[in-house]
């Protein structure tokens, strides 16, 4: 693990911030005394590291190899450096980023700034005003905030805000894979995929799935989930509008792993 320390943006905090660089990093290859040509294994390279507060993920290899190759794209035992190359051949390279996002970054937030405002100190009006910060010689009114007095039976009161929370998340991956192991020097596979939920009440939930091929010019496969939390049983249909592998899949049975085959399921016939 590489870590650096930064100036925190919290000014009262005077121990400096700790970042991760690298979560993660190895290099390895080997060596085989008993062979008669190409000893040395090809050099692997893979590491990873999180940023954004670890939403974002950040993984990748690569594959180096020291030997030459002919005109068939074989591996022989000559340096490629000595064949007029580099020290190492790049046969392969990987690259995955992702990041994530959810309704619980936001409720934070939100939570708080509503703990911040019960915290608030009721006494500090008396002490903006010169007197002291506590009860000592009986507690003050602010008529700043016109208070509802208990004995008014005809104010107003206000009724308190309902609010619904729909728990939901989101993910983003993009993925690249490059070969050239018998110098085709192309990108395999190249898509950018992302897939989400969302909970519309507290027992039912729908969520999906999709992604597009640039190498291909095509979506990659997509589906879409939905679930029904029936306490005592479960529903769940899937299903893959297009593509290759187009089907549907639904099953209801019961949560209990006593009776878990009670169940009934059913699928497309493809």
């Amino acid at each position: 693990t590489l870590e650096a320390k930064v100036k925190d943006k919290d000014s009262t905090k005077l121990e400096p911030k700790k970042i991760s660089l690298l979560s993660n990093f190895n290099v390895s290859t080997g060596y085989n005394f008993e062979s008669d040509s190409l000893r040395l294994n090809p050099l692997s390279i893979n590491g990873g590291t999180n940023i954004l507060d670890n939403k974002m993920s950040i993984n990748f290899s690569a594959g180096l190899d020291p030997y030459a190759i002919d005109n068939n794209g074989r591996r022989i035992d000559t340096w490629n450096i000595d064949n007029g190359g580099s020290l190492f051949r790049l046969t392969r390279a990987n690259a995955n980023v992702s990041y994530s996002i959810s309704s619980d970054m936001f409720n934070k937030k939100d939570d708080k700034g509503r703990k911040e405002e019960e915290d608030e100190d009721p006494f500090d009006y008396v002490a903006q005003s010169g007197g002291r910060d506590d009860d000592l010689f009986g507690r003050a009114d602010d008529f700043n905030s016109n208070p509802i007095r208990k004995d008014d039976k005809n104010a107003d009161v206000e009724n308190p805000v309902y609010g619904t929370k729909i728990p939901w998340n989101f993910r983003l991956a993009y993925s690249a894979n490059y070969s050239n192991t018998a110098r085709q020097n192309e990108f395999s596979s190249h898509s950018l995929m992302f897939s989400g939920d969302i909970e519309l009440a507290p027992r039912w939930s729908i969520g999906g799935s999709s992604g597009y091929d640039f190498k291909n010019q095509g979506f990659t496969l997509t589906q879409l989930r939905f679930q029904r939390d029936l306490k005592s049983f479960t529903m769940r249909f899937n299903w893959t509008p297009f593509g290759t592998y187009k089907r549907w899949y639904f099953f209801i049975g019961i949560d209990s792993s006593i009776l878990k085959d009670l169940k009934w399921e059913n699928r497309s016939q493809n």
